[in-house]
């Protein structure tokens, strides 16, 4: 397990790291850690710690805390004998997916672009939408001033 988690948050960070170097906007925080948790999720043997975590306010729930909650948890997993499937004699089979990491990554950064893109064109939706409402208030306050000065 401390291997797993270990390995996840370099894989996160360098992930967060590659698309701040390839012009993308940065990962948040909050993204970063809602996709970690989402992934640990998945596995079972954090269920407690999973639990533990969602106890949590909202606000603790860090980018910097998650990391150290599932060290932690993964910690306490080995200390009590769940131990990897190394261990177990399954060698590498738990890393089985460890070939797709590049592909997950460029997907990552894709998906990220992508939502740039959309982000970009709500904004410009949305500078034209203000743009027009600017223009009839503009409009009503003339209509206004000359009815005033017909009074």
């Amino acid at each position: 397990p401390e291997e797993t988690v270990a390995t996840l948050i370099r894989r996160y960070k360098k992930v967060k790291m590659s698309a701040s170097w390839n012009g993308a906007h940065r990962i948040a925080n909050r993204r970063l850690t809602n996709s970690f948790i989402a992934r640990l999720e998945e596995l079972p043997k954090f269920n407690k710690a999973m639990g533990d975590w969602h106890d949590l306010p909202e606000a603790q729930q860090t980018w910097a805390k998650a990391q150290a909650h599932f060290k932690e948890a993964s910690q306490k997993l080995q200390r009590h004998g769940q131990q990897t499937a190394d261990a177990h004699g399954f060698g590498n089979a738990y890393n089985a997916t460890q070939l797709d990491d590049d592909n997950s990554i460029a997907s990552t950064i894709a998906d990220m672009n992508i939502k740039h893109a959309e982000t970009l064109e709500a904004f410009s939706e949305l500078s034209q939408s203000n743009h027009a409402t600017q223009s009839k208030n503009l409009a009503l306050e003339n209509e206004v001033a000359t009815l005033k000065a017909q009074l």
